[in-house]
Formats: structure tokens, C-alpha cells, sequence
């Protein structure tokens, strides 16, 4: 599964948000700012995800019926691990490509970044543009 949605209680403490998830007891994170916050707790279900694997708790629908007070709501917090790993993940990665020799002369005569085409050739492929 590549998305997750969750609802997490926010509270404002001064400038910052704390955030709290419903249907996990020990996640919690803060913000400096409501968009940091929601990112932060974007970054703790995916860091948690490892730990909870195949035994993840079914997301609380009902959320709605929570008291919340003065200074605090709810909101569900969506987790597209693909694009998640794409903001967090910079690293890049050698691989080894085997192809027929002509072939590779033909593109270095034409000056081709190999890299790039590769990389646009595989995000096509997999639906990713």
C-alpha cells in the first residue's frame, strides 16, 4: 500500500503545534508552524511504518465524535509513502546497465546522458510522470 490516512489531534501551544495521533499511542511530534507540524507528522507515520508493518491499526472514520477543546482539532493526515521518499531522499544510487556494445557507441558518438534517459525511461514506465 503506498497511502495511508489517519487523523492526528493538533494543539496549538503558542507558536507551535503538538500532534498527536488517534489510533496510535506512542506517535507524537510538533511543529514550528501548522504546515511544519502536518509535515512532521507526515514524517512520523512514515517512520513508523517499518515498526508497525503487517499489524497497522484500522484509521478511526468516526473521528468527527471526538471532544477536542478551545485550542485543538482534528484532521486526517495523508501518507503517500512514493512521494514522502521522493521530498526525503536525495541519494542517488550507481547501477550497472547492459546493453550492446554498438548501441552504446552509437549514443556516446551522440553525446547522451545515460543517466537521464534511463531515469526518464523508468518513471514512464512506471507511471510516475
Amino acid at each position: 500500500m503506498n497511502k495511508y490516512f489517519y487523523p492526528a489531534l493538533f494543539s496549538k501551544e503558542g507558536n507551535k503545534y503538538n500532534v498527536k495521533f488517534i489510533d496510535f499511542e506512542d506517535i507524537f511530534t510538533f511543529g514550528d508552524s501548522l504546515e511544519d507540524a502536518y509535515y512532521m507528522a507526515q514524517d512520523a507515520l512514515y517512520n513508523m511504518l517499518p515498526e508497525y508493518k503487517n499489524n497497522l491499526p484500522k484509521p478511526t472514520i468516526d473521528y468527527m465524535n471526538i471532544k477536542v477543546k478551545k485550542n485543538e482539532f482534528i484532521t486526517m493526515v495523508e501518507l503517500d509513502v512514493l512521494e514522502h521518499e521522493k521530498r526525503i531522499s536525495s541519494k542517488t544510487v550507481n547501477t550497472t546497465v547492459t546493453m550492446p556494445e554498438w548501441l552504446k557507441n552509437l549514443a556516446d558518438n551522440k553525446g547522451l546522458n545515460f543517466s537521464k534517459i534511463l531515469q526518464e525511461g523508468l518513471k514512464k514506465e512506471l507511471n510516475l510522470l
